[in-house]
C-alpha cells in the first residue's frame, strides 16, 4: 500500500556459502564502519540520535553484497544509486538552492512539524502530501519529495550553492556542518516515515535516483522490512 515501506513481495534470498559453517550472527554498529565502507551482508544497527544515553537503537539487515556504509545503506550502480536512512533530524536548511544554512527560528520538535517543514521546503516539489501513517509499531507522518526540473550545469545545479541541494541536518551526518546534499539531479526521490517512537523523532528516510534498476529497489524494500526498533 502506498505510504507504507512494508512490501507484500518477498525479500531477495540471500545466498549461503557452501563448504563452510555459518559464522555467528554480530550486529555491527554501522556509524563505526569506514564511510561508505562495503557491507558484508548481515545485521546492523544505528543510533538515531548518536546520543548513547538514551536507549533509542534501530537495527536492520542488509540482505546481500554490494550495499555499502551509510546511516543505513546506500548501493551504487553507475550514475544511479539507491539509499536507506536512519536518523534523527534536527533542523532543515533555509532554501534547498540558494541557502545551506540552518533554518532560525529552527524546525519544531514534533513530527508534525517536521512534515510540514519538508513540504514546504523551497525548491523540492512534494510527490506525496503529509499523511498519517503507522510503521514499525509507531504513529507518524509519510511524504514524499521529489527533485524538480531543475538547471543542470556541469556536475550540479546551476545557480545553487556549491551546485547542490541542501535539506536536512542529522547528528549522524558526519559532513562538518554540511546538510545533506546526495541530491543526483532531476526525478530524484526522496521519501520519509517520521515517527514518534516514545518521545523520540525517528526519520526512515529512502533516496533514490530517477532510474535506478528494479532489482535494487526489492533489496531496498527488504532493508526497510527487517527494520526493528528498540525504544
Amino acid at each position: 500500500a502506498p505510504g507504507t515501506p512494508a512490501t507484500t513481495t518477498s525479500p531477495p534470498e540471500t545466498p549461503s556459502p557452501t563448504g563452510e559453517p555459518s559464522p555467528t550472527p554480530t550486529i555491527q554498529d554501522i556509524v563505526e564502519l569506514e564511510d561508505f565502507a562495503p557491507l558484508e551482508p548481515g545485521t546492523y544497527f544505528i543510533d538515531p540520535d548518536a546520543d548513547p544515553s538514551t536507549p533509542l537503537r534501530v537495527v536492520y539487515q542488509v540482505p546481500v553484497e554490494g550495499w555499502r556504509q551509510w546511516l543505513g545503506a546506500t548501493r551504487f550502480a553507475g550514475d544511479e544509486h539507491v539509499t536507506v536512512s536512519i536518523t534523527t533530524v534536527t533542523n532543515l536548511v533555509r532554501h534547498g538552492c540558494r541557502d545551506d544554512s540552518p533554518a532560525d527560528p529552527p524546525v519544531g520538535s514534533s513530527v508534525d512539524d517536521l512534515a510540514t517543514a519538508l513540504a514546504d521546503l523551497a525548491p523540492f516539489q512534494v510527490t506525496s502530501p503529509p499523511e498519517d501513517v503507522t510503521v514499525y509499531g509507531y504513529s507518524g507522518k509519510h511524504l514524499e519529495l521529489t527533485v524538480p526540473d531543475l538547471p543542470v550545469a556541469g556536475d550540479g545545479f546551476a545557480g545553487c550553492v556549491g551546485g547542490d541541494l541542501h535539506s536536512w541536518f542529522s547528528p549522524n551526518h558526519d559532513q562538518g556542518d554540511n546538510a545533506y546534499f546526495g541530491y543526483e539531479g532531476p526525478g530524484y526521490t526522496e521519501e520519509f516515515w517520521i515517527l514518534d517512537v516514545e518521545g523520540s523523532r525517528l526519520v526512515v528516510a529512502t533516496q533514490r535516483t530517477r532510474d535506478m534498476p528494479a532489482g535494487y529497489i526489492a533489496e531496498l524494500r527488504a532493508i526497510l522490512d527487517s527494520i526493528r526498533i528498540e525504544p
